[in-house]
């Protein structure tokens, strides 16, 4: 899937150092087939308030997703986050471009917060991230899939560098468990996940409250069946202090 794609590109410039393109004398090299949409590109960018077709705009934001060196500082993929917020801006209910946009945004604050120097226009962007998934909401009330996306977007950052965000995470998931209705598949997803969160974060009864939820629409799930068992055998850990 292109999201994944996406978000794959996103995790893998967090997780290794910047790298130097190939050059052909002053110029960053790019493949015969892409000098199109490269040199498009480029237009849309100096013009990125024009109303240009989304589709155009999205090829383009692919582009300078897997051609990174073409952003300063390399690997910050602005570009793609300008356009990004272009697309969210036209069609406010894309749901991809909102989580993809949001996933770069909070992975340039983690690079920035390892090394401002490398990422230095990376300060802020966790809660900026934030703020462009909560403006899409009220586009998108009635979407379970916004809002599980939401927080599958944001799970990561709470659980490695923003514990404050559980919240955010939390909330989404409840909320996309709400409007999910009949689509038992989704809902397992979604309570799962509850599952998971709030035994990460030490809350026991939670858990097992949204465990329980799972065997309800699927009583042989064995994700659910096993951690809950877990669950019930642990010491409570307050009881231990």
């Amino acid at each position: 899937m292109r999201a994944m794609l996406f978000i794959a590109t996103a995790w893998f410039f967090v997780l290794l150092p910047a790298f130097s393109s190939p050059l052909i004398g002053n110029e960053q090299w790019v493949s015969e087939s892409d000098q199109g949409i490269y040199e498009f590109g480029e237009r849309v960018l100096q013009d990125i308030n024009h109303p240009y077709d989304t589709e155009l705009l999205r090829e383009c934001m692919g582009f300078y997703l897997d051609n990174q060196q073409f952003d300063s500082p390399q690997g910050s993929y602005t570009k793609a986050i300008r356009l990004g917020y272009q697309i969210v801006t036209i069609d406010r209910k894309d749901i991809e471009t909102y989580t993809t946009t949001a996933w770069l945004l909070w992975s340039k604050w983690v690079c920035w917060a390892k090394n401002p120097n490398r990422m230095p226009d990376g300060e802020g962007k966790a809660d900026e991230a934030i703020d462009l998934l909560n403006w899409g909401k009220q586009w998108n009330l009635k979407s379970e899939r916004f809002y599980k996306e939401s927080a599958d977007t944001i799970w990561p950052l709470a659980k490695y560098h923003r514990t404050d965000l559980y919240d955010f995470v939390i909330e989404n998931y409840r909320k996309a468990d709400l409007l999910a209705g009949s689509n038992d598949p989704l809902r397992v997803r979604i309570r799962l996940n509850l599952g998971h969160i709030y035994r990460q974060i030490n809350e026991k009864k939670p858990a097992i409250y949204w465990y329980k939820r799972v065997i309800e629409i699927a009583p042989n799930n064995e994700v659910a069946i096993r951690y809950l068992a877990h669950l019930k055998n642990e010491p409570d850990r307050k009881t231990l202090q």
